[in-house]
């Protein structure tokens, strides 16, 4: 089992009666894929109490942080499709400020919750671990973070790899209402009387939505779409992200770690809005001054992340490659992890 770090205790209300404990060791190494190095660290980093996992089988092989999305997941939607990298790499997970088994924001965190800050946060966690140069993967949310990290340290970065990451909030709220438009007309032709009542419910709030600015009640009014039309937007198959759900959950129990980690938290989102402007963020300007070596991976059937804002992220780096994985929605390390894995490997090398 993974040894703890001894200059922080978990979070005292993570209680055992979350979710079973006694699980084997071996059902851990079948689950995570064994390896010769598990460090869990709970530690006072940038003023901030901050957990990050690190596996691998050789230190001497390439560090690769992944970056969740939210904000306000966790790294630990990374576990399962993790272990298939850690016998190349070593694999930094890391909860973000607020997030997952990071101590969580209170009202008189928001003002320090800035980009600078969350920045920071990586970097001191680069330096804890004494990685001169690691390899960089951000998904989703993670993505815009991502973005934000190697343009400001670009010789702390090897690589970067852009995973259906977001580049601009107006750009995805108006493809969620471009999809939901479109999906609301194949719920009106169909004859099931509960997907007829969905499109007939949702169909009034699109010229609302519409009519609104890029901001905060576009974004919440667009994440109820979403939300709608979750299994269609995320999902080129809905029962691949569900096995791979299982996983997650798996990998949890393994760990004796409860499954209230995932999140998803909304503090890291509210104090980004007041901290950051997120609801109306567009980076489509930075992206020439990123030098470093960029892979931009896209599911094709991705409905949040569209092809084409992954495509404008490819173009706007001088250096950058863009791959679409067919029948892939949001997320490639669920319905098409071979495939993506081998991307990533090929990458790092």
């Amino acid at each position: 089992m993974a040894k703890r770090s001894s200059t922080s205790a978990r979070n005292p209300s993570y209680t055992l009666d979350v979710i079973a404990t006694g699980i084997a060791l071996s059902l851990l190494a079948s689950t995570l894929g064994g390896v010769s190095s598990d460090r869990d660290f709970h530690e006072v980093l940038n003023g901030n109490s901050l957990h990050f996992r690190v596996r691998g089988q050789d230190a001497s092989k390439p560090y690769l942080l992944l970056l969740h999305g939210g904000p306000g997941f966790s790294s630990h939607m990374f576990y399962p499709w993790g272990s298939t990298l850690e016998q190349n790499l070593n694999v930094v997970y890391l909860d973000q400020r607020g997030c997952g088994e990071s101590a969580s924001l209170k009202p008189n965190d928001f003002a320090a919750y800035t980009m600078p800050g969350l920045i920071a946060d990586i970097e001191a966690v680069r330096d804890y671990l004494k990685i001169k140069k690691w390899f960089v993967l951000g998904h989703s949310w993670g993505g815009m973070l991502g973005l934000e990290y190697v343009r400001a340290n670009p010789k702390s970065v090897l690589g970067y790899i852009h995973v259906d990451g977001l580049l601009s909030q107006p750009m995805t709220q108006d493809g969620i209402l471009d999809f939901a438009e479109g999906q609301i007309k194949k719920d009106e032709a169909a004859t099931d009387a509960d997907t007829k009542a969905r499109g007939a419910r949702l169909k009034p709030y699109i010229p609302y939505a519409r009519g609104l600015k890029p901001g905060l009640p576009k974004l919440l009014s667009t994440n109820q779409f979403a939300m709608s039309y979750f299994q269609e937007m995320y999902y080129a198959d809905p029962a691949a992200g569900m096995a791979y759900n299982t996983k997650i959950r798996e990998a949890l129990t393994a760990t004796k770690t409860p499954l209230t980690v995932l999140g998803p938290k909304s503090e890291p989102t509210m104090a980004l809005e007041k901290t950051y402007g997120y609801s109306s963020k567009d980076l489509t300007s930075f992206l020439p001054d990123i030098k470093t070596r960029v892979l931009v991976i896209n599911g094709k059937q991705d409905a949040i992340i569209t092809p084409a804002q992954a495509a404008i992220v490819a173009k706007g780096i001088p250096n950058a490659k863009l791959v679409l994985l067919d029948k892939c929605g949001h997320f490639p390390f669920a319905e098409q992890p071979t495939d993506f894995t081998k991307l990533v490997l090929s990458f790092v090398k």
